[in-house]
């Protein structure tokens, strides 16, 4: 590494080359490390002060300095519109990345609230389509790693257990009811699948969702429907009718 300002001496801690020494740089916009940096140097030098001729007079000399001091002070403003702008866009990125990161902190924990919800509710019995589902969850799992992650998950990290990942998952195996094994195979085959997948993955854990814990679908609203009131209609009241009720009136006065 070529040297520079910002150089630091670091001790590989981890890895096949640990206890090895070696320098590293710490300057993130590095002029000599970072490209961008390089090629902002080189487009924007640094002023420099223009040699005096042999035959400079004084005025020359002050007027030579005068425009030196004017290109740095250009240079040093334009530096610092330079680095506030970069501040800002280095602002505005760490800004996007806290969010992404708080939305898939957020859909992790959705994630493995859901494969918890598969696994309480298996069945005791397997359909063609659960089994269809748990196949394809064991074909793209990754065969290094399950069943040591899931050994530790079920038995902890014991130090003192000197058991293999395949003696602990058969030992779990062993122990368990009848009711719980196909609860226990969900759990083999979804395990490794919980985590966000990548893009263009299969996502298994949403697969399996569909298939053990559908969504029940809301029943239709019933309709309250009022019972009309009947209205008795009214008796016409005719001229015939009217006197007999004035005459009726007069004879009880």
């Amino acid at each position: 590494m070529s040297a520079c300002e910002a150089a630091k001496p670091a001790l590989i801690v981890y890895g096949p080359h640990v206890g090895t020494f070696l320098t590293v740089c710490t300057d993130n916009r590095c002029p000599v490390h970072d490209p961008r940096q390089a090629a902002d140097r080189a487009a924007n030098p640094v002023p420099t002060v223009d040699a005096p001729t042999e035959d400079e007079t004084g005025e020359q000399t002050a007027a030579r300095k005068a425009d030196y001091d004017q290109r740095q002070a250009e240079y040093k403003a334009d530096q610092e519109r330079r680095e506030a702008t970069r501040q800002g866009e280095e602002d505005r990125r760490h800004k996007e990345y806290e969010a992404e990161q708080e939305r898939r902190t957020k859909q992790q924990k959705k994630r493995t609230a859901t494969f918890e919800r598969i696994i309480q509710n298996a069945p005791p019995v397997f359909t063609a389509a659960h089994l269809r589902v748990l196949l394809r969850a064991l074909v793209n799992m990754d065969p290094y790693t399950f069943a040591d992650d899931l050994a530790v998950e079920m038995n902890g990290d014991d130090e003192n257990d000197r058991r293999s990942a395949e003696e602990v998952l058969l030992t779990a195996i062993d122990g368990l009811a009848d009711d719980k094994l196909t609860g226990f195979a969900l759990h083999l085959a979804l395990a490794g699948h919980r985590s966000i997948p990548k893009e263009g993955e299969n996502d298994h854990l949403v697969e399996a969702e569909a298939a053990f814990t559908p969504k029940e679908k809301p029943a239709p609203a019933k309709s309250a429907g009022k019972k009309l009131a009947l209205v008795k209609p009214k008796k016409a009241t005719t001229p015939t009718a009217t006197k007999k009720a004035a005459k009726k009136t007069t004879k009880a006065a």
